[in-house]
């Protein structure tokens, strides 16, 4: 059984604690929750939660003048315009969509963005089913209207293929009059969305593709993965993994550092992938080798 602790503010309200790092609204409170990232659902009997999410990822490197940074930049901007978005009479929120090959950094922008509004003693918020997002989030606001919160919609188009986009776009369109708001959703297929996801203003407003890195980003990167390797060297490595992502770029130091492998061999088999569509029709009717039953049987 989970023994539930309650913390008081000096208001005599509360929040409940229901397990390490979990949290229950008890009435209205001036508390604050504790600056983090959170995934929220409802529980059974429909009392929101909101679970501590552990944020540890690869190391995160900030490479100036890049797509990324200026969209860290933008945001940092846009927490400073709170005035002049209730003076134009518009709720003060933003929306970014970020699409791109799989392993290209999208996840990692969204991380060094949750970074910085933890790091300024606030929050980011994790959709899973919209329905209970909106509830907690509804929720919350009642207990803190002014902090300012990151929602994250990984992988949007999975969420609506499973749960619908009716919920979604309410909570877009802000239409719960969600303020102080910024919504990033990523995707690896935006040709799944409908127009009205990437094509409506305030719903999303930026909708940017994140691409590989090029020759200066893959440098640097590598430069502060591997600083053992001299100038050539790294300018070898700079152009062996030409038109690799982020993820790439990861595990061919670890192939190559880690593990032994050659370099180009190793950004060989990484590219080799995406002409690589594993299926069940590559073993269809065919014999097993001599022996496989025999061993499989025995």
């Amino acid at each position: 059984m989970v023994n539930r602790l309650s913390v008081r503010n000096e208001y005599g309200f509360q929040w409940m604690i229901t397990g390490p790092n979990k949290y229950q609204v008890c009435g209205r409170t001036a508390e604050t929750l504790p600056p983090g990232a959170y995934t929220v659902h409802l529980d059974n009997c429909g009392h929101p939660n909101y679970v501590g999410r552990d944020l540890q990822a690869d190391e995160l490197i900030h490479f100036t003048d890049s797509l990324p940074a200026k969209v860290q930049n933008e945001i940092k901007k846009f927490w400073q315009t709170g005035d002049r978005f209730r003076r134009y009479g518009y709720l003060h929120r933003r929306g970014y969509l970020l699409y791109g090959k799989q392993g290209c950094g999208k996840s990692s922008l969204v991380n060094q963005i949750i970074g910085d509004i933890v790091a300024d003693g606030h929050l980011a918020f994790y959709c899973q089913v919209p329905y209970h997002f909106i509830h907690c989030l509804q929720k919350f606001r009642e207990v803190e209207p002014e902090r300012p919160i990151v929602c994250v919609f990984e992988d949007i188009d999975a969420i609506i293929a499973d749960h619908g986009d009716s919920e979604l776009l309410q909570w877009l369109d802000g239409n719960h009059q969600v303020d102080k708001v910024v919504n990033i959703a990523t995707t690896n297929y935006p040709e799944k969305l409908d127009r009205r996801i990437i094509s409506r203003p305030r719903r999303f407003d930026r909708v940017l593709r994140i691409e590989a890195p090029d020759a200066r980003m893959r440098e640097a990167y590598l430069a502060r993965k591997v600083p053992e390797l001299t100038a050539a060297e790294l300018a070898r490595w700079v152009e062996v993994t030409a038109d690799l992502p982020f993820a790439a770029l990861a595990e061919v130091v670890i192939s190559v550092c880690c593990m032994g492998n050659d370099l180009e061999e190793s950004a060989k088999l990484l590219r080799s992938l995406d002409d690589h569509n594993p299926s069940s029709a590559e073993f269809a009717n065919t014999p097993p080798a001599d022996g496989a039953a025999a061993s499989l049987s025995s």
